[in-house]
């Protein structure tokens, strides 16, 4: 073994980084170590707030200007890069260490081309010409297999859809042929057919380049799936670190292990409540004297060691290393131990759903179709189908599911449904309200304002900055009742304890809240009104695992407590699953398949439906190595053009003569299951396997 590979392509020790000023320094990152070598893959996991994302950009020499690094190093192949000055970390990032950000959307710039951006990296790192890097630039878009790249090269980011913006953003981060690459949360805001290309994708350049990549994430089962070692943070500290197999097959810290439970299951009952871990992070200002924790923890909980002395970490027999002083591996070789576990971890046991009941019916929705007017380039415009005659049917109190790929109309349904949209035709019905023309921009003066409210995806954006808590939540009763804010305090008070919140946040603004705490507040917005229907459009998909059944538990209260109706729309199957009664799937702007969840996910008869439960991930790396997939294959059909016959055909394995003549209509073929194919499936997906091999989280 050679030296730098004995030292390692990166090493980082001991690395401690604050904000803020000293007087008043809030720690980010504390004390943390880890090494990775050429072609390695290591995954960085934890809760919001515990100090990845801080990590990642400080390999990268990317921290703002209110972080510094108070001790510590980064080496790269031997390089101090803690200290160096802007000039030289110029000559380091990009070139050798790169990074891919959460949104690509907002990563790029909205006015330059595709091309000309990633011709502007190429240039900043070789000597090339304009002509040669556009060149350069189209041989990066072929290598991430980003469709029609000549095309893509004259697009603008808005053009491209959440996955192709990815692509092209990896494109851009490989222009400077680094050796490490950093993606912070590549995949949190893409469906799971496109999640798993983007991680085969990252696999792929990782091998073929010898390049080194670090997965920032709190996807567990996407970890499983892509990483070789594993490092779990907890507020800014590592609490485990170890290989893949060995994190997910016997997690010694007890955090590590609830992360993993946190994640719902794809097989055994359909629970309603999810589980997640109690309590938050410590105040980061370091208040916590012992083990940080120790205020969550199932098995170290009063302890007056937990509480007093902070452990290190130290090999476990599980083989990773931890930061316990009770880890899994030998606080469950004694049988006292597992049943007072047992007793502790009982709050956060699901509870099994019953089967769905016969309801009455609440909303209606009839042949909806909406169109939309887009730039084909060159001053052209083209008329695109979003929603090509969608109808449904969801019960009083329901929870109904809406799943499907990013441009398949989820979104546009929602809006239609909420009164933001206006279809070109169709009607929609309320329980108690006379039948309305979903095209007449008027009809929501036939319901009582407020009766559907909806959640939107990113409370970051849908919260007013400006605004208090007090004002946010005030705001739909000043819409629908007139006065002032202060005239609703005590109805804000209200519903912010039904949602879990204290009163005193009503001064703050939603800066100053957690991710967790703001869609707290945008649901509490959102029920003011006491709606009969609530519309989640995903609603949780910018939270990490433990926050998000929290914020589902959550709803899932309320809804038994008020007999409210939720239409879920989400990209996450197996949330999806777990809390939802019904679930449609949408492809192309049509219902293809609606069933029971229970029996869409263990009998899936549309060929797409296979695909898209088939590309769940699972955090088992075993079963994530050895599955066989059912591939979503292609892309989404150009539904600025006629479409004649099944818009899946294209991408269907089952695809006959019959499907490019005849769309096949959507009709039960079984009681309650309801699918729109010629050629449907039969069950074949294999998901037993994960039950078997998924680390026992439960006391034995």
């Amino acid at each position: 073994m050679t030296e730098s590979e004995r030292r390692g392509l990166l090493e980082v020790n001991g690395l401690t980084i604050e904000y803020g000023s000293r007087a008043d320094a809030v720690r980010a990152v504390d004390d943390v170590s880890f090494q990775l070598q050429p072609g390695g893959r290591l995954g960085i996991v934890g809760e919001s707030g515990s100090g990845k994302t801080t990590l990642g950009l400080a390999l990268a020499g990317l921290l703002p200007r209110t972080a510094r690094i108070v001790s510590g190093s980064i080496c790269y192949e031997g390089r101090e890069l803690v200290g160096l000055g802007e000039r030289d970390l110029r000559g380091v990032r990009g070139k050798e260490v790169a990074v891919v950000f959460q949104d690509a959307k907002t990563a790029l710039d909205p006015v330059r081309t595709i091309g000309s951006q990633i011709g502007e990296a190429v240039r900043a790192h070789r000597p090339v010409s304009r002509q040669e890097s556009l060149g350069l630039a189209l041989r990066l878009l072929k290598e991430v297999e980003l469709p029609d790249p000549e095309r893509r090269l004259r697009q603008y980011p808005h053009e491209l859809s959440g996955g192709q913006r990815q692509r092209a953003m990896i494109a851009m981060a490989l222009a400077g042929e680094p050796k490490v690459l950093v993606a912070d949360e590549p995949t949190s805001a893409l469906d799971v057919t496109t999640q798993a290309k983007i991680i085969d994708l990252l696999k792929r350049l990782g091998d073929e380049r010898a390049m080194a990549t670090i997965l920032v994430t709190h996807d567990l089962g996407v970890v499983a799936g892509f990483a070789k070692s594993v490092l779990v943070m907890y507020a800014a500290a590592a609490v485990e670190t170890g290989a893949v197999g060995n994190i997910f097959g016997r997690p010694a810290h007890p955090y590590t292990r609830a992360l993993i439970e946190a994640v719902p299951s794809l097989t055994g009952p359909r629970m309603r409540r999810l589980r997640f871990i109690p309590g938050g992070l410590p105040r980061p200002d370091g208040g916590v004297a012992g083990c940080r924790f120790e205020p969550r923890c199932p098995v170290g909980q009063g302890n007056p060691r937990c509480q007093g002395e902070e452990p290190g970490l130290r090999p476990t027999k599980a083989g990773t290393v931890a930061a316990c002083f009770f880890p899994f591996d030998e606080r469950l070789s004694h049988p006292a131990a597992g049943s007072e576990l047992a007793v502790v971890a009982s709050p956060m046991a699901p509870v099994a759903e019953p089967d769905p009941v016969k309801r009455s019916t609440l909303l209606e929705v009839s042949e909806i179709v909406k169109t939309f007017r887009v730039s084909r380039g060159g001053g052209a415009t083209a008329r695109l189908r979003a929603i090509g005659g969608v109808s449904l049917v969801v019960g009083e109190g329901e929870s109904f599911g809406i799943v499907g790929e990013s441009g398949s109309g989820k979104t546009t349904l929602a809006r239609i449904l909420v009164g933001l949209e206006d279809a070109d035709s169709g009607s929609l019905h309320l329980a108690g309200d006379p039948t309305v023309t979903a095209s007449r921009s008027s009809r929501r003066r036939t319901w009582r304002p407020g009766e559907i409210q909806m959640i939107f995806q990113d409370p970051s954006d849908s919260l007013d900055p400006l605004m208090t808590v007090e004002q946010l939540v005030a705001e739909p009763l000043e819409i629908t009742r007139g006065g002032r804010a202060r005239r609703y305090r005590a109805e804000v008070a209200q519903a912010l304890t039904a949602v879990g919140l204290s009163e005193s946040m009503m001064t703050r603004r939603a800066s100053q809240l957690s991710g967790g705490q703001r869609q707290r507040i945008a649901i509490a917005r959102a029920l003011t009104t006491k709606p009969r229907l609530l519309i989640a459009d995903e609603a949780v998909a910018s939270l990490d695992m433990s926050a998000r059944g929290q914020v589902l538990n959550l709803l899932s209260d309320i809804q038994a407590e008020s007999d409210l109706t939720c239409v879920h729309i989400s990209h996450d199957l197996s949330m999806v699953r777990n809390v939802c009664e019904r679930v449609a799937v949408m492809h192309a702007g049509k219902i293809v398949e609606v069933a029971p969840a229970e029996e869409l996910f263990v009998n899936p008869r549309h060929p797409y439906t296979a695909g898209l439960i088939s590309a769940i991930p699972v955090p088992d790396p075993s079963f994530e190595r050895s599955r066989s997939r059912v591939e979503v294959v292609g892309e989404l059909p150009d539904l600025t053009r006629h479409l004649v016959g099944c818009a899946y055909r294209s991408r269907c394995p089952n695809a006959k003569e019959l499907c490019a003549m005849e769309d096949p209509p959507l009709v039960e073929g079984d009681p309650g299951h309801a699918w729109a194919c010629h050629f449907p499936e039969r069950p074949h997906l294999d998901l037993a396997s994960e039950s078997a091999s998924v680390p026992e989280t439960t006391a034995r």
